[in-house]
């Protein structure tokens, strides 16, 4: 593979990752607060539906994105580390890679707990006590999981692009074990 190519799907990588991690940080900083800030519990909820709804798709787009050019760039750095022998390890590269790919899955279990269970159950929880002056137990005890994951979530998604940034790092990277 060329190094014109692998520098586009650098670039198409970074792209998704700053869509990824700015959309978390742009969530929980600005978008929650904000419609908060909203009186009316049932206008705040269908905004916050929506924005969820639709960051959901372009959020997926972009992990897309990520998995389909972060698989297309593993091959030719295999190819450098093999310049070490047979060991993956023999690098510090194959290490750093294996790090990497466990906190992505841990990031993907913790957000997609987010995203499809305690999320959906937090808005139906906030739809039914919508007209109450309080919340409920269950409401509180949901939304302290849901901040819980979102907070994980995001700290594993820093963790996975600093892992990103010493692989991509080759005079560190391609150093031997």
């Amino acid at each position: 593979m060329s190094e014109t190519v692998i520098s586009i799907l650098v670039w198409l990588h970074v792209i998704g990752v700053a869509i990824w991690l700015g959309g978390q940080i742009v969530t929980a900083a600005c978008v929650i607060p904000a419609l908060r800030a909203v009186g009316d519990r049932t206008i705040w909820l269908n905004a916050l539906e929506g924005f969820t709804r639709r960051f959901g798709r372009i959020g997926i787009a972009a992990m897309v994105v990520i998995v389909i050019t972060g698989g297309a760039m593993i091959d030719p750095r295999l190819d450098q580390v093999e310049n070490f022998g047979e060991d993956l390890y023999a690098a510090r590269w194959g290490y750093i890679f294996v790090i990497k790919m466990a906190l992505w899955a841990v990031m993907i279990a913790l957000i997609g707990l987010h995203q499809f269970v305690f999320g959906p159950r937090q808005l139906e929880l906030a739809r039914e006590s919508a007209e109450a002056d309080d919340d409920t137990p269950e409401l509180q005890r949901v939304r302290r999981i849901t901040i819980a994951l979102s907070i994980s979530g995001l700290l594993m998604t820093l963790l996975v692009a600093g892992a990103g940034a010493f692989l991509g790092n080759h005079n560190f990277s391609m150093l031997p074990s």
